[in-house]
């Protein structure tokens, strides 16, 4: 193994919502692993609900959180594909936290070799949003859907879930908060926009389900819009829950259930992924990757912190995720993203 410091900085949340900078030992790697330097790490809205304590990755307090991120590969624990990602810039996606340090450890099979001409900084938003856009268009075509509902369609997954359904053949019924977002997704070439604050939202949500015989959603919301969406789509319709924005428990009228058979369910991405070949899996990361090049994966980015001042960062993106990405800088290497004006 390389010489390596014996000690590196990393956000470590001590309780919840409580995190704090500390000094910790650089792990080593295990057989089949490999250990990164890592340069960048988004917060994600899956981040924010690990903080409060409302993920599900089950670790117990101290821990390192960060579900994504990128970096160069500097040593590895031995095994053909852990030896063969020496010195490539990678990126890492575990699942289970980790990313928001200097040094990361990680199975080889979870880290996808960057593609030429994407930057570390966009490469270390390659997993978490673009794959979810891949399972959730995935998903609707496997069933035969030619329409879907997306809430929370004013974000970065919101954008990703338009981009990657228009690729495939998938309409959109983009459903957001605010007056600004509807003319900001309609100049960007959004067909179906509303607004949910509107009066006649729900008239207008369920006359355009009938419209493109729309019998699915992917709620990224939770809270009582998830009962709006059964009334909407109507007889035997679908509803992927896979966010939780209101903070709040789904409410659904039994009747609109048993009497539509509306079915909800929840999508985790990290359940999902697992369950495919490693070949397909791997397929699926590599169409993320190569995505980030000018693709439906590009992330706007609003900001880019120093881990010392993690904390300001994260707290900004959560009062305005619509802006575009907090990214939190672990190196002093160039991350290739700039943040939007």
């Amino acid at each position: 193994m390389p010489e390596l410091s014996n000690s590196m900085r990393a956000l470590m949340l001590t309780a919840r919502d409580r995190l704090e900078v500390h000094d910790m030992p650089v792990p080593r790697p295990g057989p089949g692993q490999i250990l990164v330097r890592m340069a960048a790490s988004p917060v994600n809205p899956s981040d924010l609900m690990t903080l409060k304590g409302a993920y599900g990755i089950g670790a117990a307090y101290p821990f390192v959180p960060g579900l994504e991120g990128a970096g160069t590969v500097v040593t590895s624990g031995g095994g053909i594909m852990a030896r063969a990602m020496l010195g490539r810039r990678v990126a890492l996606a575990t699942g289970v936290g980790g990313m928001w340090a200097e040094y990361s450890v990680v199975d080889a099979s979870r880290a996808i070799p960057l593609p030429t001409g994407v930057s570390l900084g966009a490469g270390a938003m390659s997993a978490v949003n673009p794959l979810t856009a891949i399972a959730l268009v995935s998903i609707a075509r496997k069933g035969g859907h030619g329409a879907v509902v997306s809430t929370g369609a004013g974000g970065q997954l919101g954008r990703m879930i338009r981009k990657r359904a228009g690729e495939k053949g998938v309409k959109v019924i983009n459903v957001v908060r605010r007056a600004e977002q509807v003319a900001a997704l309609e100049a960007e070439g959004a067909r179906h926009v509303l607004n949910s604050s509107d009066a006649r939202f729900d008239t207008d949500l369920a006359q355009l389900c009938r419209d493109l015989r729309c019998r699915m959603a992917f709620d990224a919301v939770a809270g009582e819009m998830t009962g709006r969406l059964a009334v909407a789509l109507g007889p035997r319709s679908q509803i992927l829950v896979y966010g939780a924005r209101d903070q709040a428990q789904v409410t659904l009228n039994p009747g609109t259930m048993i009497f539509r058979e509306v079915t909800v369910s929840g999508f985790w991405l990290s359940k999902w992924l697992p369950r495919k070949p490693l070949p397909l899996m791997l397929w699926h990361a590599r169409e993320a990757t190569q995505a980030l090049k000018g693709g439906f994966a590009v992330s706007d980015v609003a900001r880019i912190v120093p881990l010392g001042q993690a904390a300001d960062g994260i707290a900004a993106y959560a009062g305005a995720m619509s802006a575009g990405k907090t990214l939190i800088r672990l190196s002093d290497e160039d991350l290739g993203v700039t943040p939007v004006a």
